[in-house]
């Protein structure tokens, strides 16, 4: 079951033009003749110190920044007094969670729960942020979870 010199050029040519293990074998039992497992080929390519050929790197797709770009100035010409972080461990039953700091001071708890619906967790029974520090909740948490490494 060995190859011919010939064909153990054949073999490297056609992983140099990019063919699988799978090509390969196909190419050395249909026009060689030979039968070989897809692991005898695998075997085959190490004994002749051929490497396969590394799929080519994806170009980085071109990201439309504008709107990621517009949130921020956004944010800073209603006030952006919000303070709104993100927890590193989130709350059991949460897909996000994470502290809110409103511009009149008071703390909560914000969630994401698994069907996408905003929660906010007082102390103060009854509190409601004025609609400027709920936009800005909003805003500012938009662009904290576009941040790269979420």
């Amino acid at each position: 079951m060995s190859l011919s010199t010939e064909q153990k050029s054949q073999v490297a040519k056609l992983l140099a033009d990019g063919a699988g293990i799978a090509d390969i074998q196909r190419t050395i039992v249909d026009e060689f003749k030979i039968q070989m497992t897809y692991m005898e080929v695998r075997f085959l390519l190490d004994d002749l110190d051929l490497d396969l050929a590394a799929p080519p790197a994806p170009e980085p797709e071109e990201e439309d920044t504008s709107e990621a770009e517009a949130i921020p100035a956004e944010a800073e010409l209603v006030g952006g007094s919000v303070k709104v972080e993100m927890d590193k461990i989130k709350r059991p039953g949460a897909a996000l969670s994470g502290d809110v700091t409103f511009s009149d001071g008071v703390s909560a708890k914000w969630y994401v729960d698994p069907h996408g619906r905003l929660g906010l967790d007082t102390d103060q029974e009854g509190y409601q942020p004025s609609p400027e520090d709920i936009e800005n909740f909003q805003l500012e948490l938009q662009r904290q979870m576009q941040a790269p490494g979420l």
